[in-house]
């Protein structure tokens, strides 16, 4: 029992009379870097920063993969390069304090590469080539693609942490590669980050880049009767049509996917400034001609989503009949 109490006493007061520079493991000096997760070849600054160890008036030493590359008093920040995809830049401070305390820190460059792809979910006519482009609060499904220390990684085996417009958190989880975000308001951007690590190593790797938001947009082709539609040319502003009737079929572009499923779209046909309902094909237009006079036909159709009301985008066109002979 005695030898008990004895060994309380000592770790007790072992604890009251441990050394200053005995808690230089402790996290009493932090760094910041800028950028915060650096990418292949890209310069970095690094901050020392310290609430509890006078670095103003301490000694400061910094090594790289063993080197010394700068020391002196109040040598509190380091500039470095990043070294190429898949090398990693080991880089150790020694920290005299001015009351003889030793500290030392150990930071890792390990730059990863992040490709960052983005699939507008918005509708598109067929045989467009193009990129479906985003309009006001579609969605845009975002996925990255990280590269480590391997030309090719499984996305599986990675953390991801997203993030909207700064400091919006839109998901983070193992594996988590891929995100789903609204579009803005028109003519405007949102910005999509994301951060992601290899569990258990150094390695880390970021990208961020804007989306840029646009209208809706509706096209005019004609529709012939033996050819179908012709989508290799638009209308344009007006035309010379040929025979007594005439098919316009429109083409929305840029509203939303989900939307335009459900029916959820409203279309306004105008001919000559009146409004008319169209064919059992809300995006097709017959013109006739009633006469044998030359007729001519203003036409024109707005296309509203009904859900997101801010989509909209229309088209206007002219269609002129000859007279007969």
């Amino acid at each position: 029992m005695n030898r008990f109490i004895s060994t309380i006493l000592s770790l007790f007061f072992l604890c009251f009379f441990i050394p200053t520079n005995a808690f230089a493991a402790f996290g009493l000096i932090s760094q910041k870097l800028t950028p915060p997760t650096p990418g292949p070849n890209q310069e970095v600054t690094i901050q020392l920063n310290s609430y509890n160890v006078n670095l103003n008036a301490s000694k400061i030493i910094w090594y790289i993969n063993g080197e010394a590359q700068k020391e002196g008093t109040a040598e509190t920040s380091f500039v470095t390069r990043t070294g190429d995809f898949g090398e990693k830049k080991v880089i150790d401070v020694v920290i005299f304090a001015q009351d003889g305390a030793r500290f030392d820190k150990q930071i890792v460059l390990a730059p990863a590469e992040v490709d960052v792809l983005w699939e507008a979910q918005t509708y598109t006519p067929p045989f467009y080539k193009g990129k479906a482009l985003p309009t006001y609060k579609s969605l845009i499904k975002v996925s990255a693609i990280p590269r480590f220390n391997a030309a090719t990684s499984d996305p599986a085996a990675y953390y991801y942490k997203w993030t909207l417009d700064i400091n919006k958190g839109v998901g983070e989880a193992l594996g988590k590669n891929s995100t789903v975000i609204a579009a803005g308001w028109p003519d405007s951007h949102v910005n999509i980050a994301v951060e992601t690590s290899l569990p258990g190593t150094d390695w880390k790797g970021a990208k961020n880049l804007d989306i840029n938001s646009t209208n809706p947009e509706v096209v005019f082709y004609e529709q012939a009767p033996l050819l179908g539609t012709r989508f290799a040319q638009a209308m344009g502003a007006g035309l010379m049509a040929e025979g007594n009737e005439f098919t316009i079929q429109a083409a929305p572009y840029f509203f939303a996917l989900d939307n335009y499923k459900n029916g959820e779209l409203v279309y306004d046909w105008r001919v000559n400034r009146n409004r008319v309902l169209p064919t059992l094909d809300p995006l097709k237009l017959i013109l006739t001609k009633s006469s044998k006079a030359a007729e001519n036909f203003g036409v024109s159709l707005s296309i509203q989503n009904a859900k997101r009301v801010i989509q909209q985008g229309g088209a206007a066109t002219a269609v002129s009949f000859s007279a007969e002979q």
